[in-house]
């Protein structure tokens, strides 16, 4: 009578729903009650120190027959060991029934007890986990068992994945109706499966709540916690082999010509290294980058179908401009748009824009067919003014066809009637330099006069003669000077005619030089006799300047000097950059553009990434400007830098 449960729930009931006889009607044999009922003889001993049950080698062993496979006994047994309420083992391996209840039972009882609202939250954060997005090429967002209102407003902002249970609780003609009413169509991705395997995932849900949920009861110690860490690992391995075999099936979509906009369907590929975990978004890149293709990872290397396709359905119908914000609406709506990874949008524009295919219009418009281009010239000033306001020109022509003609009239109006450049480079002392760009193919528009104007140069020489300083003062290529030595404005000051007498004392000439429109003002500061060097006021802002570049001479001190100078906030002007030696080497200038020391640090990084580490580097600049003269002095000293009379601006 003790054991009247362990038959009427594990053996045989009237109404053939025990355990064992279920196992029977599934298989259609009788392996699963013979096994059953065997085991519960061997169990009902009540000798003293008894050996209860049988090994899985005796039971066969009982059991087997001519007509019978011993591996038709093992399998019912397997089967019941899952199912069976009061079925227990000792450590030895040898199992028997018992009145108690065991773990099977516990956590069954658990797993049927299970609120079904954390049921549903233990699936949402397996799949939310499962295909978290990292890289959101695909989605920035994933929403697993959604309510399809809480969708609508994420779908307005983002590209997202929708994980949709296919049973009754969203029906799939619900998701038809939410995409037929959405927008932002080409902003929804669908993951879902086949509706007759739901229940099956619930399942597993349960199984592995109630495995957690036992773990507070069963604690360790206990002689069933082996028993229970080992069914944890099991229900959780079985809970995600669950959701892989049910979420297999992706919904995206598309639009053909002349039909409307649907969802279409595509098999999961589910090919991946299996010593890797899981990674759903890859999975689903995968799925949606092979053909037909919905997803291009790499813009470039897929530019003109990405292209074709966003001119056919990004621009309104008929006109060639659009509003750049209304073409990322668009992209968000035209469900026959590719999808593009983060930013891919713009990286199509600026590919578009930089081979001349699309133009950006400076207004917020870009157009798909970009007006004719007008011929022009890119005038690059290759070294400083020397005494004589001589400069070197390298001039580029742009937009001008395979042989494109140059006209150059120096100080005067340029034409067709003007001297032809036959070289890329002059030398010139003109005030201004005027440039007019023809294309003889026709293929571009002839555009303004290109004008270049010359700076002024400014110089002195300091002499003595006879205990009297006087000061020469020097403009280049030509202008007239004023100055003054009373600290005002020198525009206003004295003609320059000849060499200007000075005091002993500390003496500061502001000087102003002009020509036809060109202007030049500088201070010259002369210390009083007797004071050696140059004078500097540590408070005050100063420079560097000097037509004759500094050299920062080696690898060690370019590289110590772009430190001091990044710590001192310091800009640069006039910079050359040159790394490696002969025909290995890199060079690059930087013109009249300050740019600050982690910019220039930023650029010998990327170029001394293709040279080995003891290739030389050198840096020389004309200008830096300091926020002090302590930092200016400080820099100077720390890098050998000599200074002299009229290397210093304050």
């Amino acid at each position: 009578s003790g054991m009247r449960d362990v038959i009427a729930k594990d053996l045989w009931d009237a109404q053939h729903s025990a355990h064992a006889q279920v196992i029977d009607l599934q298989s259609g044999k009788e392996a699963a009650t013979q096994v059953g009922s065997l085991m519960l003889s061997a169990s009902l001993s009540t000798a003293v120190n008894a050996v209860k049950g049988l090994t899985r080698e005796e039971m066969v062993e009982c059991l087997v027959s001519p007509l019978r496979e011993p591996s038709e006994f093992l399998a019912a047994f397997d089967e019941l060991e899952k199912v069976a309420w009061y079925l227990h083992h000792t450590p030895e391996g040898r199992y028997y029934f018992d009145r108690q209840e065991n773990l099977t039972k516990l956590l069954q009882s658990l797993a049927n007890d299970a609120p079904e609202n954390q049921v549903d939250d233990l699936i949402r954060s397996r799949l939310k986990e499962m295909f978290s997005p990292t890289r959101k090429a695909v989605y920035s967002e994933v929403l697993p068992l959604p309510k399809m209102e809480e969708v609508a407003e994420r779908v307005r902002r983002n590209r997202v994945l929708i994980i949709v249970s296919p049973d009754a609780k969203i029906p799939p003609e619900e998701v038809e109706r939410f995409f037929n009413e959405l927008s932002q169509k080409n902003n929804l991705c669908v993951l879902t499966g086949d509706k007759t395997a739901m229940a099956s995932i619930e399942k597993a849900a349960r199984q592995f709540y109630a495995a957690q949920k036992a773990d507070n009861r069963i604690p360790h110690g206990h002689p069933q916690r082996a028993d229970l860490e080992t069914k944890q690992q099991t229900y959780e391995l079985d809970f995600t082999s669950t959701i892989l075999n049910l979420f297999d099936k992706v919904l995206f979509p598309i639009q053909r010509a002349g039909k409307p906009s649907q969802l279409v369907s595509k098999a999961l590929d589910m090919s991946r290294d299996t010593k890797q975990d899981f990674d759903g978004e890859a999975q689903i890149e995968k799925t949606l980058t092979a053909h037909p293709v919905k997803l291009y990872l790499d813009v470039e290397d897929n530019f003109d179908g990405i292209r074709d396709k966003a001119q056919d359905l990004l621009w309104p119908e008929n006109i060639d401009e659009a509003r750049w914000s209304d073409v990322a609406d668009r992209y968000a709506e035209q469900a026959g748009m590719y999808w593009l990874p983060p930013r891919g949008l713009d990286t199509l524009k600026s590919i578009a824009c930089n081979r001349g295919l699309w133009e950006d219009l400076g207004n917020g418009y870009v157009t798909k067919k970009p007006k004719k281009k007008r011929t022009s010239a890119q005038i690059i000033v290759e070294s400083e003014p020397n005494d004589k306001g001589e400069v070197r020109l390298r001039i580029n022509p742009q937009n001008a066809g395979p042989a494109a003609r140059i006209y150059i009239a120096e100080n005067g109006q340029v034409s067709e009637n003007s001297p032809q450049l036959t070289d890329q480079t002059i030398t010139t002392s003109a005030l201004r330099v005027s440039l007019l760009v023809k294309d003889p193919s026709g293929q571009y528009d002839t555009g303004e006069v290109v004008t270049w104007h010359n700076k002024l140069v400014l110089r002195n020489a300091l002499s003595e003669q006879n205990g009297q300083r006087q000061v020469a003062l020097f403009v280049a290529p030509t202008g007239n000077i004023r100055y003054t030595l009373d600290g005002s404005e020198p525009r206003e000051g004295t003609a320059y005619t000849g060499p200007v007498a000075i005091g002993s004392d500390d003496v500061l000439m502001r000087v102003f030089a002009e020509a036809e429109g060109l202007e030049a003002k500088q201070d010259f500061r002369f210390p009083a006799q007797g004071k050696k060097g140059v004078q500097i006021d540590p408070v005050k802002p100063g420079r560097i300047v000097s037509r004759i570049p500094r050299k920062l001479d080696s690898r060690a001190k370019t590289f110590a000097g772009l430190k001091q100078a990044a710590d001192q906030s310091v800009t640069f002007e006039g910079v050359m950059l040159t790394v490696g030696q002969g025909n290995q080497v890199i060079a690059i200038q930087v013109g009249d553009v300050p740019v600050e020391a982690d910019f220039i640090e930023a650029l010998l990084s990327q170029i001394t990434e293709k040279f080995p580490p003891e290739t030389p580097v050198t840096m020389t600049f004309r200008r830096a400007d300091f926020a002090s003269g302590h930092d200016l002095k400080a820099f100077a000293d720390k890098l050998g830098i000599e200074l002299n009379i009229g290397d210093v601006e304050q």
